[in-house]
C-alpha cells in the first residue's frame, strides 16, 4: 500500500505541478482517509475524482447538497427560498429577491445506504466515512462549485475529512455543514447572561460522536457566554428511519406487531417504551399507527408505527432525562439535529406546549423544565445563510438572470453485485448493509434519478405541503 501511495504522490506532482503547493500534497503519513487517498492519486479507480481537469470558473458551477435521505431537502428548501440579503449590495436586509436566483443545484439522497445514524453503532463509522466520501465524490464529478452536507450524522462524523479532501483536491470547492449552523443559531436565541437548557435531538450516531455538546460549549466559551447552560441529548434512533418509512422502523401494511421491527418497545434494552407514561406520549393510535396487543387490559406488545408517534416517544425521552438531571435548567431551545425531524415541527412544538400543561394528581411535572416559549431550531436556515456569506466572499454567486435549476439523484442498490442481499426491491437487508467493511473498492450502488417509482405517494405529498418550492423543481409526475 505505501509504494502505491508514492506512485501516486509522484504521478500527482507530474500531473498538478503549477496548481498545488508543495504543502497541499498529501505525503503518505497524512491523514487522509484511504478512499480520500485513491481519489486524489489512483486513476485506475472507479472512486478517482479526476480533480486536475475540474473547472478553473466555478461561478457558474451547481451547488452540491447530499443526505443519507430526503432530510435534507429541508435544507435544499431553505437555500431556495432565502431571501435575507439585498442581491445588489450584498448586505443583510430582504429585497424581495430569492438570494440564490439563478443558481443550479444538485441533490443527492444515499437512500439505499441510509440511515447513517445506524454505523456507529454496528462500529462502522469507517465505512460510514467513505460512504460520505463517495457522496462527494458524485457531487464533484458533476462539476459542483460547494458541497453541503445536509445531514448532521455525516457532519459530525467526517466533515473535516471531507474539509481536507477539498483541500488537497485544489479545485476550490468549498463545504458547509449543519452543526456550527444549528448551534449558532441556538445560542443568538438566548442572552449572554441566560441560563436554561439546550435540547439536543438527532441520531444515535450525531449524538454519539457529541458534535453539537461539544460545539455548543466551545462556541458558548468563545462567545462569552456566562449564564448556566446545559444540554440534554436525545438519540432518537428510528426517528429519522419513520419518515422516510425505513421497514425497519415502520411499514404502512403491517397491521399487528411483527418481526424484524428494531424500534422503541416495551422491552428494548436501550429505548424502553414506559407504559407508566402512557398518558404522557399521547400516542396516535388511529390508522395502525401503533402496532398493539393486549392480555387481560394490559399491553404486552408496543410498536411505533409513524413518524409523529417517533416524535413524541423521543420528546417525552429527552424530558424524562432532564426531569432526573441534578437542579435542571428550564428548555429554553431544542435544535432538531437531523434534517428529517423538521417535517414533523408541528408535532414537536404541539407536544412541548401538551407537556407543560400535562397533569397527574394534581401535579405538573413538566411545567417548570419547559419554557413558556421554546425555540425550536432547524439548522437549515442558518447554514443557507452560511453558504450565502462563504459565496459571497469567494464571488461565486452565479448572479444569473436565468431561472434556478434542480437534479436530484438516489442511489439504489447495484444487483449485479456478487452477493448482494436484497430484503425488498431498492432496499439491502440490515446484516448486509451493516456488515460491510471499508476499502474494498466495489460499487454497491447506482446512482438514478429522482422518479415516481422510487418515491411513494405519501412521502410526495409531504414534499408538496412542507418542501414546496423545491418539490416543484422536482418536476416529477403529478406536480
Amino acid at each position: 500500500m505505501k509504494h502505491s501511495v508514492w506512485i501516486y504522490f509522484a504521478l500527482s506532482l507530474a500531473l498538478w505541478a503549477g496548481c498545488r503547493s508543495p504543502q497541499s500534497v498529501a505525503s503518505p503519513n497524512s491523514e487522509l482517509l484511504p478512499i480520500s487517498q485513491i481519489a486524489l492519486y489512483d486513476s485506475t479507480s472507479l472512486f478517482f475524482g479526476d480533480f486536475g481537469n475540474y473547472p478553473s470558473n466555478l461561478a457558474h458551477a451547481p451547488i452540491g447538497i447530499f443526505d443519507s435521505g430526503t432530510g435534507g431537502l429541508t435544507v435544499m428548501e431553505a437555500i431556495v427560498t432565502l431571501d435575507l440579503f439585498n442581491n445588489s449590495t450584498g448586505e443583510e436586509g430582504a429585497d424581495g429577491i430569492l438570494d440564490f436566483a439563478g443558481e443550479s443545484f444538485i441533490y443527492l439522497a444515499d437512500q439505499a445506504n441510509m440511515p447513517y445514524g445506524n454505523y456507529s453503532s454496528e462500529n462502522k463509522t469507517d465505512y460510514l466515512k467513505e460512504l460520505v466520501i463517495q457522496d462527494v465524490l458524485f457531487l464533484m464529478r458533476n462539476r459542483v462549485k460547494s458541497v453541503v452536507v445536509a445531514c448532521n450524522t455525516a457532519t459530525a462524523a467526517c466533515l473535516e475529512d471531507v474539509q481536507t479532501l477539498l483541500e488537497k483536491s485544489c479545485t476550490g470547492v468549498s463545504v458547509t455543514g449543519v452543526i456550527n449552523a444549528g448551534v449558532k443559531c441556538a445560542l443568538e436565541s438566548l442572552s449572554l447572561e441566560e441560563s436554561g437548557t439546550i435540547g439536543v435531538m438527532a441520531t444515535v450516531g450525531t449524538i454519539k460522536t457529541e458534535g453539537y455538546e461539544r460545539t455548543i460549549k466551545e462556541m458558548a466559551h468563545r462567545l462569552g457566554y456566562t449564564g448556566t447552560l446545559q444540554v440534554v441529548n436525545q438519540p432518537a434512533m428510528g426517528f429519522a428511519e419513520a419518515v422516510d418509512e425505513d421497514p425497519d422502523f415502520v411499514l404502512p401494511t403491517a397491521r399487528y406487531p411483527r418481526t424484524g421491527y428494531r424500534g422503541p418497545s416495551i422491552n428494548h434494552p436501550d429505548h424502553p417504551i414506559d407504559l407508566s407514561l402512557l398518558e404522557a406520549y399521547r400516542f396516535d393510535y388511529s390508522n395502525h399507527a401503533m402496532l398493539a396487543t393486549e392480555t387481560f387490559g394490559e399491553y404486552t406488545q408496543l410498536q411505533l408505527n409513524s413518524a409523529r408517534n417517533y416524535a413524541r416517544y423521543h420528546l417525552l425521552s429527552m424530558m424524562e432525562k432532564l426531569r432526573n438531571t441534578p437542579h435542571p435548567q428550564p428548555l429554553k431551545v431544542f435544535i432538531m439535529g437531523c434534517t428529517h425531524y423538521p417535517y414533523h415541527k408541528e408535532t414537536l412544538h404541539n407536544m412541548l406546549q401538551e407537556l407543560r400543561e400535562y397533569n397527574t394528581n394534581g401535579l405538573f411535572p413538566y411545567r417548570d423544565l419547559i419554557a413558556p416559549e421554546v425555540t425550536l431550531v432547524d439548522p437549515a436556515v442558518n447554514t443557507a445563510k452560511e453558504l450565502y456569506l462563504l459565496l459571497q466572499k469567494e464571488a461565486l454567486l452565479a448572479r444569473s438572470p436565468s431561472p434556478s435549476e434542480a437534479s436530484f439523484y438516489v442511489t439504489i442498490p447495484n444487483c449485479d453485485l456478487a452477493g448482494v442481499d436484497l430484503e425488498a426491491p431498492n432496499r439491502f437487508t440490515y446484516s448486509y448493509k451493516y456488515g460491510r467493511n471499508p476499502g474494498t473498492a466495489l460499487e454497491y450502488v447506482h446512482t438514478v434519478p429522482f422518479s415516481s417509482e422510487l418515491i411513494n405517494r405519501e412521502t410526495l405529498n409531504r414534499f408538496r405541503t412542507t418542501i414546496p418550492v423545491t418539490c416543484c423543481m422536482m418536476c416529477l409526475p403529478g406536480d
